[in-house]
């Protein structure tokens, strides 16, 4: 049987009822490509279980998935997902092969950014809009998208989550200065009047774990001392619409 199992967002947040699955499990993987996973927090849950933990490759979750998830017809199979297993589309599509090939499966949910993020931001779930992701650029490929995302939700009257981009070959997640960067730049070339000076943006760091951190401050407010911060941590950018009045109340606990 397969098992997707959650960390969380503190990578150890594993549901308590799936303990005994991993524990006992015939191999326990970790996907730490769609997303980064620390050193130290494998081999805590390595100590802790008393359990081996093998990482999986970018091959092994898409390219060969069917290799890895016919290991199940006969196994118990475990792969460790850092939030919550079923945000990203690649764990669907590892659920879809399961089911095509007849093999058993269960997820163990656990918080992601979207339930928690959202509820420590103090704003109404229900007026989000569509989520996007800060992409990384290079040479030849230069995304705006993300930043039309939010033109769009801000015309709708919606927030807008923007998740950073994780460089896989790197091992790294985009900084909140080359997020800043990339924000100015493709609102710039797509002329579109989101991120002016006064914008007031909600950014949260290290959402989940003691280190958590989130300040609401304007674009152009984005400065030395912000940057430093929010050095090292997990980020994630909220663009508000406008706030009701509830809202607003609870984003000046963060000013």
């Amino acid at each position: 049987m397969l098992f997707l199992i959650g960390m969380g967002l503190n990578y150890d947040d594993i549901p308590y009822s799936a303990i005994d699955t991993i524990t006992s499990a015939d191999e326990v993987l970790v996907d730490q490509y769609t997303n980064f996973i620390p050193e130290e927090a494998l081999e805590s849950i390595k100590t802790r279980l008393k359990i081996n933990l093998r990482l999986l490759s970018r091959s092994e979750l898409e390219e060969n998935a069917k290799g890895t998830i016919a290991k199940a017809a006969s196994s118990s199979i475990v792969i460790l997902v850092p939030g919550d297993p079923l945000i990203a589309t690649t764990h669907h599509t590892i659920l879809d092969l399961a089911h095509k090939m007849g093999i058993e499966y269960r997820v163990f949910h656990a918080p992601s950014i979207f339930s928690a993020g959202i509820g420590e931001s103090g704003l109404d779930i229900y007026k989000f809009g569509p989520t996007t992701t800060i992409t990384f650029w290079s040479e030849k490929y230069k995304p705006t998208s993300f930043i039309d995302v939010a033109k769009r939700n801000v015309e709708n009257g919606q927030h807008t989550m923007m998740l950073f981009d994780y460089h896989y070959q790197e091992k790294r997640r985009m900084r909140l200065g080359e997020a800043i960067v990339l924000l100015h730049a493709a609102d710039e070339q797509r002329k579109a009047g989101v991120m002016t000076q006064d914008r007031k943006l909600l950014i949260l760091g290290d959402i989940g774990k003691d280190t958590q951190l989130i300040r609401y401050v304007a674009f152009g407010g984005i400065g030395k001392e912000v940057l430093r911060e929010f050095e090292g941590k997990t980020l994630t950018i909220v663009v508000p619409a406008k706030p009701s009045f509830a809202e607003e109340e609870a984003l000046t606990k963060f000013i």
